[in-house]
């Protein structure tokens, strides 16, 4: 079935599709039969920022810059055909784990094809530090300080910033770029913001309510091959930790989403209908068209959670996926 262009509001456009082909319909049944192996993997790494170091047959023949800034690694890509002038836009991708795991091969071969497709502009990949060592109380504050010098850097070079990420990295991004714009407006009592702030966020696969309340969950836990309400309970506890599940920090669905269309950050995203946090990504997505937040969306029924990361399969899902990202991005 062709791509259906729906408008929603005024503001966000959403494109349905619903197909499945046969190699995604086997790559879904093998993961049904492996996801408990995949949910009860335990996370080992060090405290804070984590330092990466992916092999060079996962760059795709670019190469990682790394810097650090507040004490965060930053690892910027660097693609064989880079540009001799210096880009003006720059993309963060957070990368998703369930707060609890490095980027994997397939997160750096996304980026990967986003640098060479992009030359106009720097992918960088930010490793934030992870739970359970360091779970939202002890990492929130140090990540949105980063975010800060980021977007101070960006704004003294001239550079239009987009942050990027998919499931527990998307929730990481939204919920940055609202309390950072909460702040600014309370310090300023509603007026002109001098802050910079990124131009657009792009969310794949969301998590936006940490609660896992959402009644639609159950409801089509049968439909996920990757995700069961139980692992998704789970991730998302090792995340808020002491925090309330509904804590606008960890659930961006309950910040004051009014304040994107106010200062002009679009917000573009991607979900699926085999994915059980659909539901709420949809919600945000809504939330978003009633305050007038700008954004380009596509839902794709008969696929699961960041099926964009079968990417490295060569399944056409994640290959059209992909190109409609990339497009999305470039007019950014």
């Amino acid at each position: 079935m062709h791509d259906k262009t729906a408008i929603e509001g005024t503001s966000i456009r959403v494109t349905q599709r619903d197909e499945r082909s046969f190699l995604m319909s086997v790559v879904q049944f093998l993961v049904r039969r492996m996801r408990s192996h995949i949910g009860n993997r335990e996370a080992k790494h060090e405290s804070g920022s984590i330092t990466l170091n992916p092999s060079k047959s996962k760059l795709d023949s670019c190469t990682l810059q790394e810097r650090t800034v507040c004490d965060i690694h930053i690892y910027d890509f660097v693609p064989p055909n880079k540009p001799e002038k210096m880009p003006k836009k720059r993309i963060y991708y957070f990368a998703g784990g369930s707060w609890q795991k490095p980027p994997t091969g397939q997160h750096y071969l996304l980026c990967a094809k986003m640098a060479k497709d992009m030359p106009e502009a720097i992918i960088s990949v930010v490793s934030t530090p992870l739970a359970p060592n360091n779970p939202a109380p002890s990492s929130f504050a140090w990540i949105l300080k980063a975010y800060r010098a980021l977007m101070a850097e960006a704004k003294e070079a001239g550079e239009r910033v987009i942050l990027a990420g998919d499931s527990s990295g998307a929730n990481i991004t939204l919920s940055i770029v609202l309390e950072a714009l909460r702040e600014d407006a309370e310090q300023t009592d509603g007026g002109i913001q001098l802050n910079t702030h990124p131009t657009a966020i792009m969310a794949i696969s969301p998590s936006t309510d940490l609660t896992r309340n959402n009644p639609d969950i159950e409801k089509m836990a049968h439909k996920d091959p990757l995700l069961t309400p139980k692992i998704i309970s789970g991730t998302a506890k090792a995340w808020h930790a002491d925090w309330d599940p509904a804590d606008r920090r960890v659930s961006p669905i309950n910040g004051d989403i009014s304040l994107l269309a106010k200062q002009g950050v679009k917000v573009h995203g991607m979900t699926g209908g085999c994915d059980i946090l659909s539901p709420d990504g949809i919600l945000f997505r809504d939330r978003c068209a009633e305050h007038g937040v700008e954004g380009e969306w596509v839902h794709w029924e008969k696929q699961m959670h960041c099926f964009i990361l079968t990417l490295p399969y060569r399944l056409v899902e994640a290959k059209a996926a992909m190109q409609w990202m990339i497009e999305v991005l470039k007019k950014e």
